[in-house]
This record gives structure tokens, C-alpha cells and sequence, in this order.
């Protein structure tokens, strides 16, 4: 670290675009940088037009008009346009052809499905979809589309991890952490005999079921399924590899106030009960789990590198690849990166709560070596997490750099109405991580009750993001 890092947590409505907006202001007043050497990152097309306007509109509004113009060759824009405009200028060290050709959404899915079927470590799971937990559903579709969107979102994950998406030993930490997540295990011949006995004993007591013994429609219709399943449970070995099945024994229906069932049902009900509850320390669904896991893994890191291959024979990359090979050639060509931190004298980062791994550690080996830095962001209004975006990243920045921390603790936007109950409920969501925001509005100038009802449903969604 050799420049002036600022970190600045800006919760909603506490002026962190205007923070943005006048600290490039008094830089570019001090002629500390130059207009056409800043380097400003959004996550949004919208959002980096609206900075772009602001800066370009403070600099004509201080009589800076060929500065104003200079702002146009600066590198302002969402960290996509980051990528690609870097990518574009060191093609050469990105092994990219000079006029690479960007992949539309379709085409991308195109090639990716068409490797699916070649990545020998998928066959074990597509021959078994079911042991799996892949079966038809209305909204999911068949097994076979539950796997292969299952299969693409696992790539995606891969992707937004960079080099580390790739490395063989990511699997290893994967199945560690399974396992102590899971717990100890118990035998399982001991378990899967318990329940099995369980279930038959049910079955040989109550060869059918006892559905006609209530009134109630819908616990007709649960004795029903219950008789099915302990029927099938008893009488084909499903128990060896259902984990389903077991789940469902765990929550049959027993008599209550309102139905009651014939006389020794509930009893053995909840013998069944009982025993299949030994599912947590069954060891099969971890062995299932972890074949599960190391077939999606090894089959989506196979899928990933023959893409990567055709798209380099093809002369085309994809938007992850704008950030991917971006990160790759700063990280491993030095050069390169010398030529980018010659270029400019700033980095200014908004909404560096949505970066996911690989974008975290490309706009860092910028920010980190650039003259000044300014990012900006808040955790709690994280969400991009359907993109692998992690806002423990900015945790961790901030808990590295406590002395370069300088929050925005004021509301603008919100009556002192809204602000004391949002405050309340953050503290509550967030305990002592919750920074509460002082209302510098004036008591009730909302223009209506609607007003109110809108600021609270804003404020409440990203609470809870």
C-alpha cells in the first residue's frame, strides 16, 4: 500500500454519490489528478452514466470545460466496460485477438450445453438423477432440466472465483467442510435396520390405511400418502438410498384433538419417527452429498476449460471473461499493470458491496496501487449475490484498514419518522455492525402517507438484503 486509501460505508440515503461527486471535485480542484486519468467503477450502466453526468457537470459548473471534455477519455464506467476497454488495449497480453468478438447470451449457453455431455465425471449423477434429488417438478421442470440449470449455475459460481475456480484442491476444501458441517456419523447398517423394522412392524399392523378414520379432507389425503410411502418403505430397500423417504418418516401424522386414529397407530407412528430421525448421523446422504458435490465440480471445471478453449480458438470471449482474463493479465503479466497504474491518478469504487471474488481482486490490484483510492459501499444494501457477489470481502477490507474507515453517519432522504423505526430494526437485524443514521430531514415533510409507506418498504428491503 503506497496511496491515500479511503473506505467510506454509506448506508441509503447518506449522500454517498454527492461523497463520490465532491471528493473527485477537490482532487481535480487541487490539480491532485487529472480529468482524463480517473478511473471510476459501478456495478450499473444507469448508475455510471449518473456519475459520469455529475463529475462532467461539476467541472462546467467550476469553469472547467476542457477538463469537462477530457473526462470523456477517462476510464468511467460499470467494471464490465472496465474489462472489455482493458482487454481491447492489452490484447495481446491477454492472448486475446485484437478484435475478439463478444459472445451474446444465447451463443455462450450454446457452447456450454454442448459440453455437458462430454464431461465424463457428470455420467455418475446424470445416470441417477432421482438418488440425487433431481425429479420433475411444475415449476423446475423435468430432472434433466434441474440438472443442467444446476450444472450452468455451478459454472457461473466457478467463474466468479477466478484462478480459484480452477484449482483441483477447491473440491478437497469443499468435502472438509462438509464433513464438519455434518457432524459424526453412527453406523449405518444399525440405523437403516431400526427403520426399516419400524416401518414393517407399521405396515404388518396396518396393511391399509386409515385414512376413512377421519373426517378432515386434507388428513385423509396425508394418511393416504403416509400409507404409501410406509408401504413402499416396507416392502422394496428405497431406504438404502432415499433420503427423501427418510425425511418424509420423520413427520408422519399422528391422532390430536381434532382426529383421532385407530388404537396402537400412533405408536408405532412414532417408532417410525424415531428412528428415521437417525438421518442426521446417517452417513449415506454425506457419501451422497459428497459424490454429488465432486461430480458438479470436476464436471463443471471440465465444461469451463473446453470452453475456454473453443472461445480462444474462436476469437471470442464473454462478459465473464471481462473481468476473468482482465484480473489474470494485471495479475500475472507486471507489466501490464505498470502500463494501466501509469495511466491513471485515482480509483473510485461504488457499490463495492456487490463485488464477487474475482471483480474484488481485480479493482484491488488497482486500488491498492493507484495514487488515491476512494471506495465506497454498505453490506447491508448487498444485492448481487445471484452473481457470487460477497459482501464479507468488504468486511474483510474494512476490518484491515480500520484507520482508513470514514462512514457517512446522516440520512437525506428519510423524515426522522422512518429513520427511527428503520434504526430500530437494524440494530435489531445487525446488533452492534448496524450503524444508525441521523434524519436530517425535517419531522413529517413527507408529502403524503404514501410517501411514508414507499420509504419504509425501500428501507426494510435492503435491511434485509
Amino acid at each position: 500500500m503506497n496511496n491515500s486509501l479511503t473506505i467510506v460505508p454509506a448506508g441509503a440515503g447518506s449522500g454517498k454519490t454527492y461523497r463520490i461527486e465532491t471528493t473527485l471535485a477537490d482532487w481535480l480542484d487541487k490539480d491532485e489528478v487529472r480529468a482524463d486519468r480517473i478511473l471510476a467503477v459501478t456495478f450499473t450502466e444507469a448508475s455510471a452514466r449518473d456519475m459520469k453526468s455529475r463529475i462532467r457537470a461539476r467541472l462546467l459548473q467550476s469553469g472547467r470545460s476542457d477538463d469537462a471534455l477530457a473526462l470523456g477519455r477517462a476510464y468511467v464506467g460499470t467494471i464490465h466496460s472496465l474489462g472489455q476497454r482493458l482487454l481491447t488495449e492489452h490484447a495481446f497480453a491477454a492472448g486475446n485477438a485484437p478484435t475478439s468478438r463478444l459472445l451474446e447470451d444465447t451463443e455462450r449457453d450454446l457452447l456450454i450445453r454442448s459440453q455437458i455431455g462430454k464431461a465424463p465425471s457428470l455420467q455418475p449423477i446424470a445416470e441417477n438423477l432421482s438418488r440425487f434429488g433431481y425429479r420433475f417438478t411444475p415449476q423446475g421442470g423435468t430432472a434433466e432440466d434441474q440438472f443442467r440449470g444446476k450444472i450452468l449455475s455451478t459454472i457461473d459460481l466457478l467463474r466468479n472465483l477466478g484462478p480459484r475456480g480452477s484449482d483441483p484442491k477447491l473440491l478437497d476444501d469443499l468435502i472438509d467442510t462438509m464433513k464438519v458441517d455434518y457432524g459424526k456419523t453412527k453406523k449405518q447398517n444399525k440405523l437403516h435396520a431400526a427403520l426399516k423394522s419400524a416401518v414393517q412392524n407399521m405396515f404388518k399392523a396396518f396393511p391399509n390405511d386409515v385414512s376413512e378414520t377421519v373426517s378432515a379432507k386434507t388428513r385423509r389425503a396425508t394418511l393416504r400418502a403416509d400409507h404409501q410411502l410406509i408401504r413402499s418403505a416396507a416392502q422394496t430397500d428405497r431406504l438404502q438410498t432415499d433420503w427423501a423417504a427418510w425425511q418424509k418418516l420423520r413427520s408422519l401424522f399422528i391422532s390430536n384433538s381434532n382426529s383421532k386414529l385407530p388404537q396402537g397407530y400412533d405408536e408405532l407412528a412414532e417408532a417410525i419417527i424415531e428412528a428415521a430421525d437417525g438421518l442426521e448421523l446417517h452417513p449415506g446422504p454425506l457419501n451422497d452429498a459428497i459424490e454429488h458435490i465432486t461430480g458438479l465440480v470436476n464436471g463443471a471445471q471440465e465444461i469451463v476449460a473446453a470452453y475456454d478453449m473453443e472461445k480462444r480458438q474462436r476469437g471470442l470471449i464473454d462478459y465473464a471473461d471481462m473481468i476473468a482474463r482482465t484480473e489474470e493479465i494485471l495479475r500475472e503479466t507486471p507489466d501490464t499493470l505498470q502500463a494501466v497504474l501509469g495511466e491513471i491518478d485515482c480509483v473510485v469504487i461504488d457499490e463495492f458491496q456487490d463485488t464477487n471474488p474475482v471483480q474484488f481482486a481485480l479493482l484491488w490490484r488497482l486500488a491498492q496501487h493507484a495514487p488515491k483510492a476512494l471506495i465506497v459501499g454498505d453490506r447491508k444494501q448487498a444485492i448481487m449475490g445471484f452473481q457470487g457477489a460477497d459482501p464479507r470481502l468488504s468486511q474483510a477490507l474494512d476490518d484491515q484498514f480500520p484507520d482508513a474507515l470514514d462512514p457517512l453517519r446522516c440520512n437525506w432522504r428519510s423524515v426522522p419518522e422512518v429513520m427511527e423505526f428503520v434504526n430500530s430494526v437494524g440494530a435489531g437485524l445487525f446488533g452492534t455492525d448496524y450503524e444508525a443514521l441521523t434524519p436530517q430531514a425535517a419531522p413529517g415533510c413527507a408529502n403524503s402517507p404514501i410517501q411514508y409507506v414507499n420509504e419504509i418498504s425501500i428501507l426494510l428491503s435492503i435491511c434485509y438484503a
